[in-house]
């Protein structure tokens, strides 16, 4: 009987507690922001207009962007909408105005 408790908890921790070792936290798996940043970052330091490249990927994307933004309240849309777009407008100008290495 007591093989069948050890037994038990040792499948417990490898499933539970291994695993979670493992992960990537890094690794996070967002269909918008995938999209976005599939489109935004290859244009990091290019020679595009930051507001072109971001008007362009929020076109693209924006089948996901409705889809984050669809339990809100349309003023609280508005408001998520125009910080995730000031965020990557800020990062384009960002890397436009860093010294090149």
């Amino acid at each position: 009987m007591p093989f069948i408790a050890r037994g038990a908890l040792l499948l417990s921790l490898l499933v539970n507690v291994i695993p979670a070792t493992v992960a990537n936290p890094l690794k996070h798996v967002n269909p918008m922001t995938d999209c976005l940043n599939g489109h935004i970052l290859p244009q990091m330091g290019s020679n595009e207009a930051p507001e072109a490249i971001v008007n362009h990927a929020f076109l693209l994307c924006k089948p996901f962007i409705d889809s984050w933004l669809a339990s809100y309240p349309d003023a609280r849309r508005q408001q998520l909408g125009q910080a995730l777009r000031q965020f990557y407008l800020d990062r384009l100008y960002a890397a436009l105005n860093s010294p090149v290495r």
